[in-house]
Protein backbone atom coordinates (compact mmCIF):
# COMPACT_ATOMS: atom_id res chain seq x y z
CA UNK A 1 0.00 0.00 0.00
CA UNK A 2 2.89 2.34 0.91
CA UNK A 3 4.63 1.67 -2.43
CA UNK A 4 1.36 2.67 -4.04
CA UNK A 5 1.17 5.64 -2.72
CA UNK A 6 4.41 6.34 -3.52
CA UNK A 7 4.33 5.77 -6.77
CA UNK A 8 1.24 7.72 -7.14
CA UNK A 9 2.74 10.53 -5.57
CA UNK A 10 6.01 10.14 -8.03
CA UNK A 11 3.83 10.41 -10.90
CA UNK A 12 1.66 13.52 -9.34
CA UNK A 13 5.21 14.98 -9.39
CA UNK A 14 5.73 14.14 -12.34
CA UNK A 15 2.98 15.90 -14.02
CA UNK A 16 2.91 18.72 -12.05
CA UNK A 17 6.45 19.47 -13.41
CA UNK A 18 5.64 18.71 -16.86
CA UNK A 19 2.99 21.16 -16.35
CA UNK A 20 5.33 23.49 -14.89
CA UNK A 21 7.79 23.56 -17.65
CA UNK A 22 4.37 23.40 -20.62
CA UNK A 23 3.35 26.74 -18.57
CA UNK A 24 6.77 28.09 -18.72
CA UNK A 25 7.45 27.24 -22.24
CA UNK A 26 4.38 28.91 -23.10
CA UNK A 27 4.52 31.93 -21.25
CA UNK A 28 8.36 32.28 -22.32
CA UNK A 29 7.32 32.23 -26.01
CA UNK A 30 4.03 34.38 -25.69
CA UNK A 31 5.89 37.18 -23.87
CA UNK A 32 9.08 37.11 -25.86
CA UNK A 33 10.15 40.25 -27.75
CA UNK A 34 8.27 41.37 -30.93
CA UNK A 35 10.29 41.71 -34.58
CA UNK A 36 10.68 45.36 -35.52
CA UNK A 37 10.32 46.52 -39.18
CA UNK A 38 13.54 48.07 -40.65
CA UNK A 39 13.44 51.51 -41.88
CA UNK A 40 14.77 53.36 -44.48
CA UNK A 41 15.19 57.33 -44.02
CA UNK A 42 11.28 59.22 -44.84
CA UNK A 43 11.72 61.64 -48.32
CA UNK A 44 12.32 64.99 -47.30
CA UNK A 45 11.33 67.53 -49.77
CA UNK A 46 8.30 65.81 -51.62
CA UNK A 47 5.87 67.50 -52.57
CA UNK A 48 2.35 65.95 -53.56
CA UNK A 49 -0.37 67.25 -55.87
CA UNK A 50 -3.11 65.53 -54.07
CA UNK A 51 -5.49 67.86 -55.98
CA UNK A 52 -4.05 67.19 -59.53
CA UNK A 53 -3.74 63.30 -58.89
CA UNK A 54 -7.58 63.68 -57.88
CA UNK A 55 -8.24 65.49 -60.97
CA UNK A 56 -6.45 63.32 -63.54
CA UNK A 57 -7.99 60.05 -61.94
CA UNK A 58 -11.39 61.46 -62.05
CA UNK A 59 -10.65 62.38 -66.25
CA UNK A 60 -9.23 58.46 -66.27
CA UNK A 61 -12.78 57.44 -64.60
CA UNK A 62 -14.46 59.10 -66.92
CA UNK A 63 -12.77 56.85 -69.83
CA UNK A 64 -15.55 53.75 -69.70
CA UNK A 65 -13.41 51.25 -69.92
CA UNK A 66 -15.76 48.49 -68.75
CA UNK A 67 -15.17 45.00 -70.11
CA UNK A 68 -17.20 43.58 -71.07
CA UNK A 69 -17.58 44.73 -73.62
CA UNK A 70 -13.87 45.54 -73.70
CA UNK A 71 -11.74 48.23 -74.94
CA UNK A 72 -11.81 48.40 -78.68
CA UNK A 73 -9.18 47.66 -80.63
CA UNK A 74 -9.33 49.75 -83.79
CA UNK A 75 -7.38 53.26 -83.48
CA UNK A 76 -5.08 54.07 -80.24
CA UNK A 77 -7.70 53.50 -76.82
CA UNK A 78 -8.75 56.54 -75.03
CA UNK A 79 -6.66 55.56 -72.03
CA UNK A 80 -3.82 55.51 -73.55
CA UNK A 81 -3.83 58.91 -75.06
CA UNK A 82 -4.83 60.53 -71.90
CA UNK A 83 -1.76 58.20 -70.16
CA UNK A 84 1.09 59.57 -72.55
CA UNK A 85 -0.55 63.36 -73.38
CA UNK A 86 -0.82 63.95 -69.32
CA UNK A 87 2.10 62.06 -68.25
CA UNK A 88 4.74 60.38 -70.53
CA UNK A 89 4.97 63.65 -72.65
CA UNK A 90 5.52 66.32 -70.03
CA UNK A 91 7.63 63.83 -67.83
CA UNK A 92 10.04 62.98 -70.69
CA UNK A 93 8.70 58.91 -69.82
CA UNK A 94 9.63 56.68 -72.67
CA UNK A 95 6.18 55.21 -74.21
CA UNK A 96 5.53 52.22 -75.94
CA UNK A 97 1.69 50.56 -76.90
CA UNK A 98 2.35 46.75 -76.88
CA UNK A 99 -0.13 44.66 -78.75
CA UNK A 100 -2.55 47.64 -79.60
CA UNK A 101 -3.87 48.05 -76.06
CA UNK A 102 -1.00 47.79 -73.32
CA UNK A 103 1.30 50.62 -72.10
CA UNK A 104 4.92 50.08 -71.29
CA UNK A 105 6.39 53.37 -69.59
CA UNK A 106 9.75 54.16 -68.86
CA UNK A 107 11.55 56.04 -66.64
CA UNK A 108 15.63 55.65 -66.70
CA UNK A 109 17.82 55.83 -63.65
CA UNK A 110 20.95 56.71 -63.41
CA UNK A 111 22.93 54.33 -64.84
CA UNK A 112 23.54 51.77 -62.03
CA UNK A 113 23.72 48.20 -63.05
CA UNK A 114 20.27 47.49 -61.17
CA UNK A 115 17.85 45.47 -62.64
CA UNK A 116 14.23 47.87 -63.37
CA UNK A 117 11.19 47.74 -61.15
CA UNK A 118 7.77 46.47 -63.03
CA UNK A 119 4.30 48.35 -61.11
CA UNK A 120 1.28 47.15 -62.89
CA UNK A 121 -1.85 48.24 -63.36
CA UNK A 122 -5.09 47.77 -65.48
CA UNK A 123 -7.21 49.96 -67.42
CA UNK A 124 -10.65 47.51 -67.54
CA UNK A 125 -12.79 47.87 -64.88
CA UNK A 126 -15.95 45.48 -64.43
CA UNK A 127 -19.31 46.96 -65.69
CA UNK A 128 -22.13 48.54 -64.17
CA UNK A 129 -25.44 46.49 -64.25
CA UNK A 130 -28.65 48.93 -65.25
CA UNK A 131 -30.32 48.15 -61.64
CA UNK A 132 -27.20 49.28 -60.30
CA UNK A 133 -27.05 52.45 -61.29
CA UNK A 134 -29.88 54.23 -59.40
CA UNK A 135 -28.21 53.21 -56.35
CA UNK A 136 -24.78 55.01 -57.00
CA UNK A 137 -24.29 58.48 -55.28
CA UNK A 138 -22.72 60.02 -57.93
CA UNK A 139 -22.88 58.31 -61.55
CA UNK A 140 -20.21 55.90 -62.10
CA UNK A 141 -18.42 57.13 -64.90
CA UNK A 142 -18.88 60.69 -63.88
CA UNK A 143 -15.39 60.90 -62.53
CA UNK A 144 -16.92 63.70 -59.49
CA UNK A 145 -14.72 64.92 -56.93
CA UNK A 146 -16.99 65.27 -53.96
CA UNK A 147 -16.61 65.09 -50.03
CA UNK A 148 -12.81 64.38 -50.14
CA UNK A 149 -13.55 61.73 -52.08
CA UNK A 150 -12.66 60.63 -56.28
CA UNK A 151 -16.38 58.33 -57.03
CA UNK A 152 -16.17 56.19 -59.94
CA UNK A 153 -15.68 53.00 -61.08
CA UNK A 154 -12.35 51.80 -61.26
CA UNK A 155 -11.12 54.37 -58.55
CA UNK A 156 -9.99 51.54 -55.98
CA UNK A 157 -10.01 48.78 -59.45
CA UNK A 158 -7.30 49.74 -60.17
CA UNK A 159 -7.00 53.46 -61.72
CA UNK A 160 -6.38 54.80 -58.76
CA UNK A 161 -3.02 52.86 -58.35
CA UNK A 162 -2.27 53.97 -61.73
CA UNK A 163 -2.47 57.65 -61.17
CA UNK A 164 -0.67 57.45 -57.97
CA UNK A 165 2.71 55.67 -59.79
CA UNK A 166 3.10 58.50 -62.11
CA UNK A 167 2.10 61.32 -59.78
CA UNK A 168 5.13 59.42 -57.68
CA UNK A 169 7.10 59.77 -60.29
CA UNK A 170 5.64 63.90 -60.97
CA UNK A 171 6.41 64.42 -57.47
CA UNK A 172 10.55 63.19 -57.20
CA UNK A 173 11.12 64.78 -60.31
CA UNK A 174 9.87 68.07 -58.20
CA UNK A 175 12.29 66.78 -55.82
CA UNK A 176 15.17 66.16 -58.10
CA UNK A 177 15.26 63.15 -56.33
CA UNK A 178 16.63 59.67 -58.59
CA UNK A 179 15.11 56.28 -58.30
CA UNK A 180 17.06 54.18 -57.84
CA UNK A 181 16.71 51.39 -60.81
CA UNK A 182 14.87 52.14 -63.85
CA UNK A 183 10.98 52.09 -63.32
CA UNK A 184 8.35 50.77 -65.37
CA UNK A 185 4.89 51.08 -65.36
CA UNK A 186 2.80 48.70 -67.10
CA UNK A 187 -0.91 49.05 -67.72
CA UNK A 188 -2.93 46.38 -69.50
CA UNK A 189 -6.42 46.35 -71.01
CA UNK A 190 -8.38 43.08 -69.87
CA UNK A 191 -7.37 41.86 -66.43
CA UNK A 192 -11.06 41.54 -65.06
CA UNK A 193 -12.18 38.95 -67.58
CA UNK A 194 -8.63 37.02 -67.34
CA UNK A 195 -5.63 39.08 -68.98
CA UNK A 196 -5.37 36.75 -71.89
CA UNK A 197 -5.01 39.30 -74.23
CA UNK A 198 -3.53 42.05 -72.23
CA UNK A 199 -0.80 40.23 -69.27
CA UNK A 200 -0.48 36.62 -71.11
CA UNK A 201 0.02 37.99 -74.18
CA UNK A 202 3.13 40.29 -73.13
CA UNK A 203 4.61 37.58 -71.02
CA UNK A 204 4.69 35.39 -74.08
CA UNK A 205 5.62 38.03 -76.39
CA UNK A 206 7.29 40.48 -74.74
CA UNK A 207 9.03 39.19 -71.54
CA UNK A 208 11.97 40.35 -72.80
CA UNK A 209 11.12 44.21 -72.32
CA UNK A 210 11.36 44.35 -69.10
CA UNK A 211 15.02 43.08 -68.95
CA UNK A 212 14.73 40.78 -66.10
CA UNK A 213 13.04 42.95 -63.61
CA UNK A 214 13.83 42.56 -59.66
CA UNK A 215 10.16 42.69 -58.48
CA UNK A 216 7.09 43.22 -59.58
CA UNK A 217 4.28 44.86 -57.63
CA UNK A 218 0.30 44.83 -58.64
CA UNK A 219 -2.84 45.34 -57.02
CA UNK A 220 -4.67 42.21 -54.76
CA UNK A 221 -4.79 43.64 -51.32
CA UNK A 222 -4.61 46.81 -49.38
CA UNK A 223 -3.72 48.36 -46.11
CA UNK A 224 -6.23 47.62 -43.33
CA UNK A 225 -6.90 49.02 -40.53
CA UNK A 226 -9.74 47.14 -39.03
CA UNK A 227 -7.38 43.88 -38.15
CA UNK A 228 -4.96 45.15 -35.42
CA UNK A 229 -6.33 47.99 -32.69
CA UNK A 230 -3.90 50.71 -32.99
CA UNK A 231 -2.08 49.48 -36.39
CA UNK A 232 -2.09 49.32 -40.04
CA UNK A 233 -1.89 45.67 -41.17
CA UNK A 234 0.04 46.41 -44.33
CA UNK A 235 -1.25 42.75 -45.82
CA UNK A 236 1.06 41.75 -48.80
CA UNK A 237 -0.16 38.97 -51.08
CA UNK A 238 2.68 37.06 -51.67
CA UNK A 239 0.70 34.50 -53.57
CA UNK A 240 -2.88 33.69 -55.14
CA UNK A 241 -4.82 30.74 -55.08
CA UNK A 242 -5.61 28.57 -58.02
CA UNK A 243 -8.51 29.47 -60.05
CA UNK A 244 -10.68 26.29 -61.23
CA UNK A 245 -14.01 25.51 -62.26
CA UNK A 246 -15.98 22.19 -63.10
CA UNK A 247 -18.89 21.42 -64.59
CA UNK A 248 -21.20 18.88 -63.12
CA UNK A 249 -23.93 17.38 -65.14
CA UNK A 250 -26.78 14.63 -64.82
CA UNK A 251 -28.52 13.15 -68.00
CA UNK A 252 -31.36 11.17 -67.95
CA UNK A 253 -34.98 10.72 -68.96
CA UNK A 254 -37.23 13.68 -69.31
CA UNK A 255 -41.00 12.97 -67.34
CA UNK A 256 -43.91 14.40 -65.88
CA UNK A 257 -43.67 15.99 -63.19
CA UNK A 258 -46.44 14.18 -61.64
CA UNK A 259 -44.96 11.31 -61.41
CA UNK A 260 -41.22 11.94 -60.45
CA UNK A 261 -38.68 9.24 -59.80
CA UNK A 262 -34.97 9.47 -57.44
CA UNK A 263 -33.33 9.08 -60.50
CA UNK A 264 -34.30 11.78 -62.39
CA UNK A 265 -31.43 14.84 -63.78
CA UNK A 266 -32.53 17.38 -60.95
CA UNK A 267 -32.44 14.99 -58.08
CA UNK A 268 -29.27 12.88 -58.69
CA UNK A 269 -27.53 16.49 -59.80
CA UNK A 270 -28.91 18.25 -55.89
CA UNK A 271 -28.29 14.90 -53.64
CA UNK A 272 -24.78 14.69 -55.30
CA UNK A 273 -24.10 19.01 -54.52
CA UNK A 274 -25.73 18.34 -51.19
CA UNK A 275 -23.20 16.12 -50.33
CA UNK A 276 -20.24 18.57 -51.52
CA UNK A 277 -21.33 21.50 -50.57
CA UNK A 278 -21.00 20.15 -46.80
CA UNK A 279 -18.17 18.89 -47.53
CA UNK A 280 -14.87 20.96 -46.44
CA UNK A 281 -11.58 20.18 -47.76
CA UNK A 282 -8.72 20.09 -45.18
CA UNK A 283 -7.61 23.26 -43.39
CA UNK A 284 -3.70 24.11 -44.19
CA UNK A 285 -1.26 26.66 -42.77
CA UNK A 286 0.65 27.69 -46.11
CA UNK A 287 3.85 29.75 -44.85
CA UNK A 288 2.64 33.16 -45.67
CA UNK A 289 -0.15 32.48 -43.38
CA UNK A 290 2.06 31.49 -40.80
CA UNK A 291 4.24 34.65 -40.78
CA UNK A 292 0.78 36.69 -41.13
CA UNK A 293 0.28 35.13 -37.71
CA UNK A 294 3.73 35.99 -36.09
CA UNK A 295 3.11 39.46 -37.24
CA UNK A 296 -0.41 40.23 -35.89
CA UNK A 297 0.98 38.30 -32.80
CA UNK A 298 3.39 40.73 -32.39
CA UNK A 299 1.06 43.54 -31.84
CA UNK A 300 -1.75 41.35 -29.70
CA UNK A 301 -3.36 40.82 -26.50
CA UNK A 302 -1.81 38.65 -24.19
CA UNK A 303 -4.10 36.08 -24.45
CA UNK A 304 -4.24 36.23 -28.41
CA UNK A 305 -0.24 36.30 -28.35
CA UNK A 306 -0.41 32.91 -26.17
CA UNK A 307 -2.75 31.00 -28.83
CA UNK A 308 -0.76 32.48 -31.78
CA UNK A 309 2.53 32.56 -30.85
CA UNK A 310 2.24 28.69 -29.16
CA UNK A 311 0.57 27.45 -32.85
CA UNK A 312 2.02 23.93 -31.79
CA UNK A 313 -0.28 23.53 -29.25
CA UNK A 314 -2.93 25.68 -30.33
CA UNK A 315 -2.80 25.02 -33.96
CA UNK A 316 -6.06 23.49 -33.97
CA UNK A 317 -8.14 25.54 -31.87
CA UNK A 318 -6.87 28.71 -34.16
CA UNK A 319 -8.25 27.10 -37.55
CA UNK A 320 -11.62 26.18 -35.90
CA UNK A 321 -11.90 29.65 -34.85
CA UNK A 322 -10.86 31.27 -37.97
CA UNK A 323 -12.71 29.03 -40.02
CA UNK A 324 -16.29 30.18 -38.97
CA UNK A 325 -15.59 33.94 -40.99
CA UNK A 326 -15.62 33.35 -44.80
CA UNK A 327 -12.23 35.69 -45.16
CA UNK A 328 -10.52 33.29 -42.35
CA UNK A 329 -11.76 30.16 -43.85
CA UNK A 330 -10.42 31.02 -47.15
CA UNK A 331 -7.18 32.03 -46.17
CA UNK A 332 -6.40 28.27 -44.08
CA UNK A 333 -8.31 26.16 -46.79
CA UNK A 334 -8.69 24.78 -50.74
CA UNK A 335 -12.56 25.98 -51.01
CA UNK A 336 -15.34 25.82 -53.47
CA UNK A 337 -19.05 27.23 -54.30
CA UNK A 338 -21.70 26.73 -56.28
CA UNK A 339 -22.24 29.48 -58.47
CA UNK A 340 -24.27 28.34 -61.12
CA UNK A 341 -26.90 26.09 -61.33
CA UNK A 342 -28.91 24.72 -64.50
CA UNK A 343 -32.28 22.45 -65.06
CA UNK A 344 -35.54 22.46 -66.60
CA UNK A 345 -37.72 25.01 -68.88
CA UNK A 346 -41.33 24.25 -67.28
CA UNK A 347 -42.89 23.74 -64.10
CA UNK A 348 -44.75 20.62 -65.01
CA UNK A 349 -41.86 18.96 -66.91
CA UNK A 350 -38.83 17.02 -65.43
CA UNK A 351 -35.66 17.90 -67.35
CA UNK A 352 -33.73 14.89 -69.17
CA UNK A 353 -30.62 17.64 -68.50
CA UNK A 354 -29.53 18.98 -65.03
CA UNK A 355 -25.77 20.95 -65.07
CA UNK A 356 -24.01 23.23 -62.09
CA UNK A 357 -20.72 25.17 -62.11
CA UNK A 358 -18.27 25.19 -58.80
CA UNK A 359 -15.37 27.57 -58.81
CA UNK A 360 -12.76 26.12 -56.68
CA UNK A 361 -9.97 28.14 -55.72
CA UNK A 362 -7.00 25.89 -54.06
CA UNK A 363 -4.17 26.77 -52.14
CA UNK A 364 -1.01 26.94 -53.75
CA UNK A 365 0.35 23.38 -53.97
CA UNK A 366 -2.47 21.93 -53.26
CA UNK A 367 -3.05 19.05 -56.42
CA UNK A 368 -5.71 19.99 -58.64
CA UNK A 369 -6.44 16.27 -59.67
CA UNK A 370 -6.47 14.94 -56.08
CA UNK A 371 -8.89 17.68 -54.91
CA UNK A 372 -11.26 16.48 -58.23
CA UNK A 373 -10.88 12.96 -57.14
CA UNK A 374 -11.51 13.61 -53.53
CA UNK A 375 -15.08 15.94 -55.06
CA UNK A 376 -15.54 12.57 -56.82
CA UNK A 377 -15.43 10.66 -53.75
CA UNK A 378 -17.63 12.81 -51.75
CA UNK A 379 -20.69 13.45 -54.53
CA UNK A 380 -21.12 9.59 -54.41
CA UNK A 381 -23.65 9.72 -57.21
CA UNK A 382 -22.89 7.58 -60.57
CA UNK A 383 -24.61 9.45 -63.03
CA UNK A 384 -23.36 12.28 -62.35
CA UNK A 385 -20.34 13.61 -64.94
CA UNK A 386 -17.77 16.27 -63.92
CA UNK A 387 -15.61 18.13 -66.85
CA UNK A 388 -12.91 20.86 -66.35
CA UNK A 389 -14.30 23.86 -67.99
CA UNK A 390 -11.83 26.28 -66.77
CA UNK A 391 -8.19 25.76 -65.12
CA UNK A 392 -4.89 28.02 -64.08
CA UNK A 393 -1.86 26.97 -63.04
CA UNK A 394 -0.35 26.90 -59.74
CA UNK A 395 1.78 29.80 -58.67
CA UNK A 396 4.54 29.83 -56.83
CA UNK A 397 4.82 31.31 -53.41
CA UNK A 398 6.75 34.33 -53.70
CA UNK A 399 9.37 34.68 -50.71
CA UNK A 400 8.44 36.54 -47.52
CA UNK A 401 12.04 36.92 -46.36
CA UNK A 402 15.72 37.59 -47.36
CA UNK A 403 17.07 41.21 -48.69
CA UNK A 404 13.94 41.97 -51.22
CA UNK A 405 11.68 41.37 -48.65
CA UNK A 406 12.98 43.24 -45.77
CA UNK A 407 13.63 46.52 -48.66
CA UNK A 408 9.79 45.91 -49.26
CA UNK A 409 9.09 45.61 -45.54
CA UNK A 410 11.48 49.25 -45.15
CA UNK A 411 9.47 50.69 -47.17
CA UNK A 412 6.36 50.36 -46.85
CA UNK A 413 6.91 50.44 -42.65
CA UNK A 414 8.39 54.40 -43.36
CA UNK A 415 5.83 55.45 -45.74
CA UNK A 416 2.91 54.44 -44.03
CA UNK A 417 1.61 55.02 -40.48
CA UNK A 418 1.95 52.49 -37.58
CA UNK A 419 2.44 50.16 -40.05
CA UNK A 420 2.42 46.16 -39.63
CA UNK A 421 3.94 44.75 -42.79
CA UNK A 422 3.07 41.20 -43.31
CA UNK A 423 2.81 38.34 -46.76
CA UNK A 424 -0.63 36.79 -46.88
CA UNK A 425 -2.13 34.40 -49.70
CA UNK A 426 -4.68 36.20 -51.94
CA UNK A 427 -8.22 34.28 -52.64
CA UNK A 428 -8.51 35.87 -55.75
CA UNK A 429 -6.78 35.95 -59.07
CA UNK A 430 -5.03 39.03 -60.30
CA UNK A 431 -2.51 39.51 -64.17
CA UNK A 432 0.66 39.32 -61.24
CA UNK A 433 -0.23 35.00 -61.50
CA UNK A 434 1.33 35.39 -64.64
CA UNK A 435 5.05 37.02 -64.32
CA UNK A 436 5.13 35.16 -61.06
CA UNK A 437 5.12 31.70 -63.30
CA UNK A 438 7.60 33.46 -65.72
CA UNK A 439 10.13 33.42 -62.40
CA UNK A 440 9.28 37.64 -61.39
CA UNK A 441 9.00 37.65 -57.61
CA UNK A 442 5.38 39.56 -57.12
CA UNK A 443 3.86 41.55 -54.82
CA UNK A 444 0.09 42.35 -54.39
CA UNK A 445 -0.50 45.73 -53.06
CA UNK A 446 -2.09 49.00 -53.62
CA UNK A 447 -1.54 51.14 -50.60
CA UNK A 448 -5.13 52.50 -50.09
CA UNK A 449 -6.07 51.79 -46.47
CA UNK A 450 -9.32 50.53 -46.78
CA UNK A 451 -11.36 49.21 -44.02
CA UNK A 452 -14.06 46.36 -44.19
CA UNK A 453 -16.76 48.91 -45.79
CA UNK A 454 -14.29 50.37 -48.41
CA UNK A 455 -13.04 46.94 -49.10
CA UNK A 456 -16.51 45.87 -50.17
CA UNK A 457 -17.16 48.94 -52.84
CA UNK A 458 -14.43 46.96 -55.11
CA UNK A 459 -16.89 46.00 -57.79
CA UNK A 460 -19.87 47.33 -55.93
CA UNK A 461 -21.51 50.31 -55.60
CA UNK A 462 -20.26 54.39 -54.67
CA UNK A 463 -16.37 53.05 -55.27
CA UNK A 464 -14.48 55.69 -54.58
CA UNK A 465 -11.16 56.63 -53.23
CA UNK A 466 -10.08 59.28 -50.76
CA UNK A 467 -7.55 62.02 -51.73
CA UNK A 468 -5.39 61.36 -48.27
CA UNK A 469 -5.52 57.57 -49.97
CA UNK A 470 -4.17 59.08 -53.27
CA UNK A 471 -1.84 61.57 -51.34
CA UNK A 472 -0.47 57.84 -49.12
CA UNK A 473 -0.34 56.38 -52.65
CA UNK A 474 1.62 58.36 -53.83
CA UNK A 475 4.25 58.51 -50.91
CA UNK A 476 4.50 54.98 -50.67
CA UNK A 477 5.13 54.77 -54.47
CA UNK A 478 7.72 57.20 -54.23
CA UNK A 479 9.55 55.45 -52.01
CA UNK A 480 9.18 52.53 -53.58
CA UNK A 481 10.92 53.65 -56.76
CA UNK A 482 13.18 55.45 -54.84
CA UNK A 483 14.79 52.92 -52.29
CA UNK A 484 13.29 49.10 -53.18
Amino acid sequence: MKETKRRRSRVKASIAAALFVLAAVLIARTLGPGRTSPRVSALAGLEIDREKAAARLAEYIRIDTSTPPGIPRDGTPAYLTLLIDRYATPLGLEHQIVDGRSLLLRWRAPPSGERPLVLLSHADVVPVADEERPLWHHAPFAGEIADGFVWGRGALDNKGSTICALEAIAALKRAQIAPRRDILLLVVPDEEIGGNEGAALFVRDHLALLEQPIALIDEGSFVIPDQIPGKNLVAVAVAEKQYVTIRVTVDGEAGHSSMPTPANAPAALTRALARLMAFELPTQRPLPVERLFDRISDHSSFGQRLLLRNRWLFGPLIERMLSRGAAGNAMLRSTHALTVLRAGIKDNVVPAHAEALVNFRLLPGDSRDQVLAEVRRVMDEPAVKIEVINAEEDTPITASDGPLWDGLEAVLATAIPDAVVAPIVSPGTMDARRFARAGIPAYRLVPFTADAGERQRVHGVDERVSLDNLEQAIRVYAHLMRYL
